[in-house]
This record gives structure tokens, sequence and C-alpha cells, in this order.
């Protein structure tokens, strides 16, 4: 019996092969794309969430307590009053800017603005007064705490070696600003807000503009859809990131050393951040309503993950 021979067919080629062998892969890339587009149909939406945080960054950062204040005295006649200016010179971090820039002025016990202080001979013991003329309980406490550490400087000085010698031993090789900082508590809120407030505007317009039937006439399983919408959001929540990423850096000057770490972190924030608007959305199937629970969400979360706090 002849038993034929068997016949190596020459391989196939990875160009060859048809698209209908990745039906998915490729029904998914044209989703993908098609929710890419839908960005033109709702622009001033997608500028609020991807720019609100920024915006609210770049506000805040110029409002925020700076280390060196500026602190009017009036110009010392006596040696106490030049020796408190010398001690406030002195006050600040061993690694930073000073906490106190004395500034001179001349005072004739008229209206203060702000704040002045002046050394006076009480019962013949040099005295500093600080006079206000502010309403900020904040601003008065940190003016107040500024005289504070500068009369602990002289109080040092006059006890010479019997004071207590406090060694001050930094982590880092500069004080890090606490703009830096306010930055970074605000890239998981940034993250977050763009994912769930577009996420849930997103679907919820789905049922009041009722494209949502060309969703459930798609021969495609709605997993593939949500998908899609998901990996959106998420693309557009780390781009939101990126805008507040370079306006901390023009603002302070620091950047990030590990960009892909920071993009490896947020990644899962924003993953949720979708998921939670587009699951409001998804049930309220109003606008309003999915908005304000994505807006709410996003704050108390970032509150209660510490907020203003270091990050």
């Amino acid at each position: 019996m002849n038993i034929p021979s068997r016949v190596d067919r020459p391989a196939v080629q990875a160009s060859q092969i048809p698209n209908s062998l990745f039906p998915f892969a490729r029904r998914f890339r044209l989703l993908l794309r098609s929710e890419l587009r839908l960005f033109r149909t709702s622009i001033p939406m997608h500028l609020v969430a991807l720019l609100q945080p920024t915006l609210l960054y770049v506000l805040m950062s110029s409002i925020l307590v700076h280390p060196t204040f500026d602190v009017e005295v009036v110009r010392p006649t006596s040696a106490a009053g030049q020796t408190l200016v010398t001690a406030m010179e002195r006050v600040g971090s061993p690694i930073g800017l000073p906490y106190i820039r004395p500034v001179g002025v001349d005072w004739q016990e008229e209206a203060v603005t702000r704040q002045v202080i002046v050394v006076e001979d009480r019962g013949g013991v040099p005295t500093a007064v600080q006079h206000f003329g502010l309403v900020d309980s904040n601003l008065v406490k940190n003016y107040r705490n500024r005289l504070t550490a500068a009369a602990l400087r002289l109080w040092e000085d006059a006890l010479g070696a019997r004071a207590v010698v406090v060694e001050q031993r930094p982590w880092l090789p500069r004080d890090v600003p606490y703009n830096v900082y306010f930055g970074m508590a605000l890239l998981p809120m940034t993250v977050f807000i763009a994912g769930s407030m577009l996420g849930a505007l997103l679907a919820a317009q789905e049922f009041e503009l009722g494209t949502v039937v060309e969703y459930r006439l798609a021969p495609l399983a709605p997993g593939w859809v949500v998908a899609a919408r998901l990996v959106r959001l998420v693309l557009l929540a780390l781009i939101s990131a990126a805008i507040l990423l370079v306006a901390v850096g023009l603002v302070t000057n620091a950047w990030p050393a590990d960009l892909v770490g920071v993009g490896l972190i947020l990644l899962p924030v924003a993953l949720i951040a979708g998921s939670l608007g587009t699951l409001a959305g998804l049930l309220l199937r109003r606008t309003i309503p999915a908005f304000l629970v994505a807006l709410v969400a996003s704050f108390v979360g970032w509150l209660m993950g510490s907020a203003f706090g270091l990050a």
C-alpha cells in the first residue's frame, strides 16, 4: 500500500493573516477610536474636567503661606532694637529660606495695615510690642509665632552655656516648598475628578440623548463597549495629571524623577474613578445627579486621604 508522503506547506507570514482572525481586537480598536473622536461632541465639559484641578493649583499656589514673611519693624534706635532685628534674621530652616525678612519702617503710631513691631522701654526693660491691624487670625498667629521665635533666639543667647542645644539633622539637602507638596497632594484628586466626572457625564448622556440604543443594537458584548470607555477615561485622567505636573514644574521648578512610576501609581486611581463615574451614570441616567455623585466622591475621597497633608 502506498502511503502518501507528508507535504510541507510554506509557513504563512504574519502579514498574510486576515483581519477576520482577530475580530475582537479589531472591533475594540474601532470602538476606542470612536470613543476618542467623541471628544469633539463635548469639548467644554472635557476642558473643565481636565483643566479645573490645574487652575485650582495655580490659584492656590499664589495665596498659600510662604515661609518668608515681610515683618515691619520700626527702625531701631537702641542696641536692644538692633539685637532683635539680628535675631529675626537668624530665624529659619537650616536647609531652606529664612522665616523672617525684617523691613525697617518709620512709624508714628498711625493706623497699621498688617502689623508693625516697635521696641519700647517699659519700666526700664526693653519690650518688643507688636501692633496689629489685621482681622485674619491665621496671619496674626503666623506673625506672633515669628516674633516668638526671634525672642527665643535672644533667650538662648542670654542663657549662654546653660541653654539647651538642639541639633537639627535634615533628611533632605534642601527644604521642599509647600507648593510642591500641595501639587503632589492634588495629583490623585486630579485623576479622580477627570475620570469620575467624565465617566458619569458621558454615561448619563447616552440615556438622555438616546444613543444607548445604538450600543444595545451593536453586535458586540457590552463588556467591550464599557472597556473601551474605561480606556478612554484612564487616558484622559492621566492627561489631566500630566497637565498638573507641568504646572507644578513651571511654578516650583520641581519635576518628577520617575515619570513612569508616577503614572503607574495613578493608573489604578484613574481606573477606579472611571468605573465609579460610569456606574453612577448607568444607574442614575441623569447628567446632574451623576455629576454631583462624581464630584462629591472626588472631594470626599481626597479629604479622607489627608488632602493637604504631605503626600
